[in-house]
């Protein structure tokens, strides 16, 4: 068994146990991927991301399945939050988008992506990038998607998203802050791999949303 038919039968496994055994391959079945499935998740998740960045809630609400549950993070404080549901998810996006000059900007990538006609997950990491009247908030992440193929076309059926690092904010000239909006003195925002972190004299350091 390859490694991609190894992530397959875990796929089908896991969305047996969520979906009911329609959801994926039978018991002993091999899996088998769908190339243009894969490529169809891809771009679906593209848009979701472009959707994002323009502050779009009613075409965001439009991809999810009525059944939608997501593990995301609130948006002031990084504290995991668990929603259900159009309307409740319509709630949560008002807080990411409170005012028109606030804006969200995904730098994230998909690490994997496999499907079948009717079913897919995409595993991704990144940098998720807020941006304020006078400052611009990063919370690296990693998270994962599924999504099921229905009658008008794909819907997330669930998502979950989960820290890659510290937060941190910059202000408009990209200097590490506090949450005071103070420079912090000697830091910068170093890139790896895609994930952003606070260098402070080569430590990683402050500039994160208080824990309270």
């Amino acid at each position: 068994m390859t490694e991609i038919q190894d992530f397959g039968r875990q796929l089908s496994e896991f969305a047996r146990g969520l979906l009911g055994s329609s959801g994926g391959s039978g018991e002993g079945e091999v899996f088998e991927s769908d190339a243009a499935a894969e490529l169809e998740i891809r771009g679906f998740l593209a848009d979701l991301q472009v959707a994002y960045s323009r502050g779009d809630v009613d075409y965001i609400l439009n991809t999810i399945a009525d059944d939608f549950t997501t593990y995301e993070l609130v948006a002031v404080n990084g504290r995991p939050l668990k929603i259900t549901g159009r309307e409740n998810m319509r709630e949560y996006l008002t807080t990411l988008f409170p005012t028109s000059t606030d804006s969200q900007v995904k730098t994230i990538f998909a690490t994997q992506a496999i499907a079948t006609k009717t079913l897919g997950l995409v595993n991704e990491e990144g940098d998720v990038i807020i941006t304020r009247a006078d400052h611009k908030e990063h919370q690296p992440l990693y998270s994962s998607a599924l999504a099921v193929k229905a009658a008008d076309g794909w819907k997330w059926r669930h998502w979950h998203m989960s820290e890659a690092g510290p937060r941190f904010r910059v202000n408009l000239g990209g200097q590490p802050i506090d949450d005071n909006g103070r420079v912090i003195p000697g830091a910068r925002v170093v890139v790896e791999n895609g994930l952003g972190r606070v260098v402070v004299d080569g430590q990683q350091g402050g500039g994160g949303a208080p824990r309270d």
